[in-house]
């Protein structure tokens, strides 16, 4: 195991978990000086839920025999002694895996079984169907009880040739079962379609999660996993042998199933040159083999098109013998450290960075408005007070007329409450319509009609044009969705202005809910599915089970995605207005009390120095939530992963933001 990387995790964790403490800080501020609002609060828990579950997903993908599993077992499992996960030549993961820890569920090997793959339900949906699985019960405390138990990722079987077709799981070329006959009676082919495995090493509980993707067979007949899975992780590591540099199958892996999965985070990627210890012994000398490396290093970079900072030459094998030993100087040979490095000081604290701007700028805004108002709160009664404190108790005149200023500005704010009312049923009204365009409801009878279409098609052309209307309809729906989302902006931000300007309130700046990022990320979605379709792996692609799982895959994530928009639009509709009205609140509040004191003043000279120790208790305790609420503001401003800028105050600038679609926290 890796000092480093556990270090990183373990200071992740902790870092994570502080933050969710911030959070229970906040809501607990809010509970005891009753600001608690039921729309806040389930932001602040739906946050705090995503925190908690958050995984650090790090992917391995490599064709067979590259050693990309030994390599897992050599960075992540090595303490426990043994080959964890099954690597030796013959026997080595023949499905994809993924590895984390649930705390809830404890540890167990759930595998799904291979013809599930007859079935139109995608892997994400098996996902929340334990009973699909079949389960294989785990004793963390038996390394050896574990690994002979992970031998069944291994596991392949015999079926007749014309049920590995109807699987998607054979090609003319023979590629799936190494068969050279077109026709053959049986083909060999793996027992389970996909692995989950739960344990509690230290470096899963920290919240690593391990995503092992077999070879390009694998890849190409599940199109979930180049279009959800490998682009949901964070890091891809993409695992080479150095003596058989980059291969043709290697190259059409990394540019259909790797490459195009990152797009713009190459910061994310890394590519390892397995096996160099077949170099080591050369009979040319140490020198001769470090410039054979180099070479190799340099010629990966350019074939790869990638910075050869990203290209780590090591030997997997060498490296975990050399940590179950102790052998220092072989660990050092073996070259892991680099590696290691890399994911622990790269990946992780880049992380760490994307998930403190994504919960601190919500944080951020909620605290901000909290703040804005409660110094609103304390500016009014300062006022207040000091205008009592100046107060000259001969002159009837000044009280007369501060009594008529207040009540003229308690005419105007009613005026004004009058207008907001008017205009809060038409932002409702407008808020149905748009959220009624990108219903569910709406949709759903839509997709199962597609998925109909495309079930009883016996082409690719027909089952093509089944996804265009579909994908067409999505498109359509985001448009008007786009459309409705900007009338209802408009109306959001002339409401709050016509507020500020009258009353001078606090510049809070409304949330302003934008739907661009759900239409970049579904063109992006039928972007990839479509390089995907016409890739050099076309063999497997005009199978039609494989084309229907594609395509599937496709409306499964367009649904998700037009599910988000629709969730974004609700919780908009739900809070959009309240900072305003919690604003009003206070302004009446604050008009009621002033005429109230005034009167008792009029009424009564003697009643003034009441009314102002009054005020200035009611002060106080408005000055501790402040100092109190500060304190937090202080805390998350201290929590930034890296010393950046000072950031400028909360909403002093509008949020014009939606949740990125594409930036996920995965969830088992």
């Amino acid at each position: 195991m890796t000092i480093e990387l556990q270090q990183e995790l373990r200071g992740y964790g902790q870092w994570r978990e502080q933050l969710v403490q911030t959070i229970d800080h906040y809501r607990s501020w809010l509970e005891t000086y009753g600001l608690k609002v039921q729309e806040v609060d389930e932001t602040l828990l739906n946050l705090r839920h995503n925190l908690q579950s958050e995984r650090l997903v790090i992917a391995f993908a490599a064709e067979f025999s590259r050693g990309k599993t030994e390599l897992i077992n050599s960075l992540f499992f090595s303490d426990t002694g043994v080959r964890l996960l099954p690597s030796s030549p013959g026997r080595t993961t023949m499905c994809p895996t993924e590895i984390f820890y649930d705390e809830e569920g404890g540890s167990y090997i759930r595998l799904l079984p291979i013809e599930s793959r007859l079935s139109d339900m995608t892997l994400g949906e098996y996902k929340q169907r334990p009973l699909s699985w079949m389960q294989v019960e785990l004793d963390p405390s038996s390394p050896v009880q574990m690994q002979e138990a992970f031998q069944e990722l291994a596991a392949t079987k015999k079926v007749p040739f014309a049920q590995a077709q109807k699987l998607g799981l054979w090609n003319n070329d023979g590629l799936s079962s190494g068969l050279d006959d077109d026709t053959p009676e049986t083909v060999e082919v793996p027992c389970w379609r996909h692995a989950l495995i739960s344990f509690p090493h230290p470096l899963l509980k920290e919240g690593l999660s391990i995503m092992d993707t077999p070879g390009l067979n694998a890849l190409g007949a599940e199109p979930e996993l180049t279009l959800t899975m490998l682009p949901s992780a964070h890091a891809v590591v993409f695992v080479l042998a150095a003596d058989t540099g980059v291969t043709k199958s290697d190259l059409e892996m990394w540019r259909n199933h790797v490459r195009g999965t990152r797009r713009n985070r190459s910061k994310g990627l890394a590519v390892v040159m397995n096996k160099i210890d077949s170099m080591w012994g050369d009979l040319r000398g140490e020198e001769a083999i470090e410039q054979s490396l180099r070479g190799q290093i340099l010629s990966t970079a350019n074939i790869l098109e990638v910075d050869e900072r990203s290209v780590f030459p090591l030997s997997a094998k060498q490296a975990l013998l050399a940590k179950v030993k102790g052998d220092n100087d072989l660990l050092e040979k073996s070259r892991l450290k680099a590696l290691e490095d890399h994911l622990a000081e790269l990946v992780v604290t880049s992380r760490q960075q994307m998930l403190h701007d994504a919960a601190s700028q919500e944080l951020n805004r909620l605290i901000g408005e909290s703040h804005r108002l409660l110094e609103a709160q304390i500016t009014d009664m300062s006022r207040q007070l000091n205008e009592l404190k100046n107060l000259d108790l001969s002159n009837q005149d000044m009280t007369g007329k501060l009594m008529e200023e207040t009540r003229l500005e308690q005419q105007r704010y009613l005026s004004s409450v009058d207008a907001f009312q008017a205009g809060r049923r038409v932002f409702v009204a407008q808020m149905k319509l748009l959220i009624d365009t990108v219903s569910p409801d709406r949709l759903d009878p839509i997709i199962k009609k597609t998925r109909k279409q495309m079930m009883t098609s016996l082409t690719t052309v027909g089952m093509k044009a089944a996804m265009k209307s579909i994908l067409e309809e999505f498109r359509m729906t985001l448009e008007r969705t786009s459309e409705a989302a900007e009338e209802t902006r408009r109306l959001v931000k002339a409401i709050y202005g016509g507020f500020q300007d009258k009353h001078g309130f606090a510049d809070v700046k409304p949330v302003l809910v934008s739907f661009k990022d759900y239409e970049f990320e579904l063109e992006r979605l039928f972007e990839e599915g479509e390089e995907f379709r016409h890739s050099a792996s076309s063999t497997l692609m005009e199978q039609t089970l494989v084309v229907q799982k594609l395509y599937g895959t496709i409306i499964s994530q367009g649904r998700a995605i037009l599910a988000q928009a629709h969730k974004a639009a609700t919780n908009w509709g739900a809070t959009a207005l309240n900072p305003l009205i919690r604003q009003i609140k206070d302004h009446k509040n604050m008009i009621e009390s002033r005429l109230e004191v005034l009167r008792k003043i009029n009424d009564s000279s003697e009643s003034m120095d009441g009314e102002i120790t009054k005020l200035e208790q009611s002060l106080k305790p408005l000055e501790e939530q402040f100092v109190a609420l500060n304190a937090i503001r202080n805390v998350l401003v201290s929590m930034a992963p890296q010393a950046d800028p000072e950031p400028a105050p909360p909403g002093a600038s509008s949020q014009e933001s939606a949740p990125k679609p594409h930036i996920r926290l995965v969830a088992g």
